[in-house]
């Protein structure tokens, strides 16, 4: 059996999604990752509010990343692609 793709986005607000759909290649999947980077870099490029030493709040910028996980035929979970490396 041949192997199958996942992508798992890490959003600026920390929260985690595994996208839905499975790819069936490496490339297919990251083609989607970076479309989905490109959207989320221009509606979510920043964290909340946080405090620093001195009471103040700030909004500090974060980037988006996803990963690409390859799903083999014995169910085994690799990454292959990590979009901050």
């Amino acid at each position: 059996m041949n192997a199958t793709y996942k992508v798992v986005f890490f959003y600026p607000d920390r929260h985690i999604e595994e996208v839905d759909e499975i790819f069936y290649s490496e490339e297919k999947a990251k083609e989607y990752g970076q479309q989905l980077l490109g959207q989320v870099l221009n509606t979510e490029g920043y964290l909340g509010k946080h405090r620093d030493g001195d009471g103040i709040f700030h909004r500090k910028k974060a980037k988006p990343s996803f990963m690409v996980i390859e799903i083999g035929g014995d169910k085994k979970y690799t990454v292959v692609f990590d979009s901050k490396e």
